[in-house]
């Protein structure tokens, strides 16, 4: 993901910050809010801009366009899901996916760990993390259980 684009003679174009978006969204003036986003996201003011030559406006028009195009901005897939709140029913197949990685994490800890990295880090509570945990050792051994043999002819 492209974070800044130097514009030369003109400065470092980023991305707008949240009270920069705060206030393009309650600019009076429609006709300048397009244009901040531009020359916000240069550290200018929208005068600043304006007394731009032409070919340096549109040269920040163009690292603006290629800061937000589609292909700059990539969504990735966050490495774990977010956790399910206190009292969210979850599906047994989530639970039985949290309760695998919560016992490779419990794998990992060293003994007496566990509990505080529960309580202060992962985000569930332990009676959750227990009933994961159970959830996955439980299919598990279910899994084990009705393996299917297939025998040759």
């Amino acid at each position: 993901m492209i974070s800044e684009i130097e514009v030369e003679g003109v400065g470092t174009m980023r991305p707008v910050n949240d009270w920069q978006m705060m206030r393009i969204k309650h600019m009076a003036n429609r006709g300048n809010r397009h244009i901040a986003f531009v020359a916000f996201g240069l550290g200018m003011t929208i005068r600043q801009f304006k007394s731009l030559t032409l070919e340096k406006q549109r040269a920040a028009w163009d690292a603006h366009n290629r800061l937000n195009s589609p292909q700059a901005v990539i969504v990735s897939e966050p490495a774990h899901p977010r956790p399910p709140r206190p009292y969210q029913r979850v599906p047994v197949d989530m639970m039985a996916e949290y309760g695998r990685r919560l016992l490779q994490v419990k794998r990992e800890l060293p003994h007496g760990h566990f509990r505080q990295w529960i309580e202060n880090k992962s985000g569930f509570t332990y009676s959750q993390a227990q009933r994961f945990m159970r959830a996955a050792t439980a299919e598990t051994s279910f899994q084990l259980r009705h393996q299917v043999v297939r025998h040759r002819k």
